[in-house]
């Protein structure tokens, strides 16, 4: 009986964690979506810069885990700065949010 309530227990948990995992790719996927619109934008730096910190508060709203490859793919985009890197991170997104 109490292997089962400790099974039950992980498996909520797991749950859990697949649910935050994959609610945070949606937000990159609302972000990236609001980036890609703006791609053209002589100031998409900044942009991108923007939205990468709106997307972040959002996580830290949430209490999402910010040491996940959902937030290395930004990281990289930001440090990278092309526009390129943008629609890969939109790409990742759009693959990881479905």
């Amino acid at each position: 009986m109490k292997d089962s309530i400790r099974k039950d227990k992980r498996r909520k948990e797991s749950l859990k964690m697949n649910f935050f995992y994959h609610n945070a790719w949606r937000l990159s996927h609302k972000y990236s979506s609001m980036l890609m619109n703006n791609i053209e934008n002589e100031n998409y730096y900044e942009l991108s810069n923007m939205y990468y910190s709106q997307f972040m508060n959002e996580l830290h709203q949430r209490g999402y885990n910010t040491d996940r490859n959902y937030v290395q793919v930004w990281e990289t985009m930001i440090n990278t700065g092309s526009r390129d890197s943008i629609r890969l991170l939109h790409q990742t997104s759009i693959q990881r949010s479905n």
